[in-house]
């Protein structure tokens, strides 16, 4: 409670002065591109107020280049997080549409170029692909491909996989641990404390597989993140008290 006491009042107010720097920023930048280091700079201070320790192993991965970032969802704090861990790297959220409706906060969303996505209509959802992989191209996309927040790996939805497939470039494995702890679903309470985040070699798309085949890719590729995401945990428990 202590926490959530000091982490609220610096909280709202930083946020709603990066946004609006943000959508002036945006006035001047159309790749969005500064825009999302800003973005990157309120994830790293969120983290520091939460007393979140941020702990990354990238890898061989390789910042300037363009890829499908496929993240677990465990917790709303997985956001602050990833613009810590990523710093550096350029890439765009796919997130809910409902969240660019927020006022402030979905426009800046917006400017910076993260793409909505309507999974009630699968057509506009299908139109929002294409949308996605024409507005970064000089940009990652990262997406949850659970599409809601669990604790243990969930099912997987079709839409990233169908987003791989047509823009061809390769899937990236990032695996997140301990966020969940950090801040429970439907709970307001922030308990601090490490958190992982490791970054996986990439699944090669291009010539491996077709449309037809995004059934086998969304079962390779959960098999293979479930497998990372056990890796990830132990690496978490080792720098546990």
């Amino acid at each position: 409670m202590l926490r959530l006491i000091f982490f609220l009042p610096f909280f709202v107010p930083l946020t709603i002065v990066l946004a609006v720097l943000t959508l002036i920023v945006s006035l001047f930048d159309a790749t969005g591109n500064a825009s999302h280091r800003i973005n990157q700079f309120w994830g790293k201070v969120v983290c520091r107020l939460a007393g979140v320790t941020v702990h990354v192993d990238r890898g061989s991965f390789d910042p300037s280049g363009c890829y499908i970032l496929m993240v677990n969802h465990q917790s709303w704090f997985d956001i602050p997080v990833l613009f810590a861990a990523l710093k550096g790297h350029q890439f765009r959220f796919v997130a809910k549409e409902s969240l660019f409706r927020i006022p402030l906060f979905g426009q800046a969303m917006a400017c910076t170029g993260y793409i909505g996505i309507d999974r009630e209509n699968p057509r506009r959802g299908m139109k929002s692909i294409q949308e996605a992989i024409a507005k970064s191209a000089h940009a990652s996309i990262l997406i949850f491909p659970e599409g809601t927040r669990h604790e243990q790996l969930g099912e997987f939805k079709i839409g990233g996989i169908i987003l791989a497939i047509k823009s061809e470039r390769p899937i990236i494995p990032v695996l997140i641990a301990g966020t969940a702890g950090v801040l429970p679903k439907n709970s307001l309470r922030i308990t601090p404390g490490p958190v992982a985040v490791k970054i996986f070699p990439g699944v090669r798309i291009k010539d491996a597989y077709t449309l037809k085949e995004r059934e086998k890719l969304k079962v390779d590729t959960w098999n293979l993140m479930h497998e990372h995401s056990k890796e990830t945990q132990t690496w978490l428990d080792k720098m546990r008290p």
